[in-house]
C-alpha cells in the first residue's frame, strides 16, 4: 500500500510523471496510427476484435477501449503537467524539465485532435440532423 509520501513523489518527480503519462497515453497512441494508416496485420486483428460481425459497427469491447483511452489522455496530461506547474510556482523556468514540457505539448495536441475529432463527428447530431450516428 502506498503512503502519502510515495504518492507525493510520484506527482512531484518529473521523471516518474513523464513515465506515467507516457504509459497512460500509449494504448491510444498505438491504436490510432494502426487505424488511420491501415497497418496490416494489426488492423485486421483489431477490426475483428473491436467491431461486430458486419465490420462496421463498434462492439461493446471497442466502445469500452475507446472510452477508456480517451479518458486516459487528460489524466496523462494532468499528471505530466503537475511538475511543470510546481517548477513555475517555485520560480523556475518551465523549460527546467524539457522532457515533461515536450510530452505535455504532445499530449495536448493529441488530446485536442482526439476530442476535436469526436466533437466534429457529433456536430450533425447537435444540429438536429435525423438519423445521425
Amino acid at each position: 500500500m502506498q503512503t502519502d509520501e510515495d504518492q507525493k513523489n510520484i506527482t512531484t518527480n518529473p521523471r516518474s510523471a513523464a513515465i506515467i503519462s507516457f504509459i497512460l497515453a500509449l494504448p491510444l497512441a498505438i491504436l490510432f496510427p494502426i487505424a488511420v494508416f491501415d497497418i496490416e496485420p494489426f488492423k485486421g486483428f483489431f477490426k475483428n476484435l473491436f467491431t461486430e460481425s458486419n465490420s462496421y459497427r463498434t462492439n461493446a469491447l471497442g466502445l469500452t477501449v475507446e472510452g477508456i483511452a480517451i479518458l486516459l489522455l487528460p489524466v496523462a496530461f494532468i499528471v505530466n503537467l503537475v511538475p511543470i506547474v510546481r517548477n513555475a510556482g517555485a520560480g523556475n523556468s518551465i523549460i527546467a524539465n524539457p522532457s515533461n514540457l515536450l510530452l505535455a505539448v504532445a499530449l495536448l495536441v493529441f488530446l485536442a485532435m482526439t476530442w476535436g475529432w469526436a466533437l466534429v463527428d457529433q456536430i450533425p447530431c447537435f444540429m438536429g440532423v435525423p438519423n445521425c450516428d
